[in-house]
């Protein structure tokens, strides 16, 4: 559960030398970053262990070379950013004290909220990289087994994904989750999540979301391949011991609706998807109860 609409942002620090500062707490929560003439985001992220250790993970984006996905996804496109322009980045946190599940449920709402702010994402987030580089792979020893890991920097090919556009926000973050309306979309009747590969045409890319007993609330928002996507959290429920399989089977029905979104690159799907977890904490305090379960 989320108490609190937005989240208690702390004031700007340097990202560089962070992981030395002592104002800088060792606990869980959410964090922003952004370049420090800018009053736009390029990334916001969250850490169930130390916000830290995490933020001086991010600081490697200020080494001689392009460091690795890992320990920090985002490290890459931020060091894309500082070799691009010379600019120095500032991050802000909040302390947070919840579940994972909770953590990450106010991670996308502080997402969702910039979006609808500013009509886009933050520079770097889902994956994106500036035009003119690509990201290093990540750095562990399946990949240096197979002579797969490799190093990122300028790079004058031919346009890769994550150099395109992201999608801005299809409508508001509205209440009433289990609308045919909801957040702009318009969305499928419900039906049977046992029927969905009848009643979904094969291959449709899209949104989904999955309702249990609750009229009010959902279980799952989720993207992809329809009706697959979808179909999949049933295998679950036969998997013992698996958090989202119990959850599933604990309802009497299970239904789904979804709407088609045939164009949207991987990165779009990501953040609209983004978009329907924030208006759930927003207006629900909390994310759909299967979300962020595996």
């Amino acid at each position: 559960m989320i108490t609190g609409s937005t989240p208690d942002w702390s004031s700007w620090f340097p990202l560089l030398g962070i992981s030395r500062n002592a104002s800088v707490p060792r606990l869980p929560g959410i964090y922003r970053v952004r370049r420090s003439d800018s009053e736009g985001l390029d990334y916001i992220g969250q850490t169930g262990r130390s916000l830290r250790e995490r933020l001086g993970a991010l600081s490697r984006c200020h080494a001689e070379e392009m460091p690795y996905r890992d320990p920090h996804t985002a490290a890459p496109a931020l060091w894309a950013l500082h070799h691009s322009t010379g600019c120095e980045f500032e991050a802000s946190f909040a302390e947070f004290a919840g579940d994972s599940h909770a953590r990450k449920g106010l991670e996308s709402l502080a997402i969702g909220l910039y979006r609808q702010e500013f009509g886009a994402s933050p520079t770097v987030q889902f994956g994106r990289v500036p035009k003119g580089y690509r990201a290093s792979s990540q750095n562990n020893s399946r990949l240096i087994a197979a002579g797969a890991r490799f190093r990122g920097g300028l790079y004058d090919g031919s346009p890769l994904t994550e150099h395109l556009v992201g999608a801005p926000p299809v409508g508001p973050l509205t209440p009433s989750a289990q609308s045919q309306s909801w957040c702009g979309h318009s969305w499928s009747e419900w039906v049977a999540l046992s029927d969905a590969r009848y009643r979904i045409p094969s291959n449709t890319v899209g949104l989904y979301r999955i309702r249990g007993d609750c009229d009010g609330a959902l279980l799952y928002i989720g993207q992809g391949v329809l009706p697959n996507r979808p179909v999949a959290h049933l295998s679950k429920i036969t998997k013992v011991g698996h958090a989202q399989g119990e959850m599933f089977a604990a309802q009497r029905r299970l239904e789904v609706s979804w709407v088609a979104a045939p164009n949207r690159l991987a990165h779009q799907l990501l953040e609209l998807e983004n978009d329907l977890i924030a208006a759930h904490v927003l207006h629900l305090n909390c994310a759909p109860a299967a979300q962020f379960k595996g």
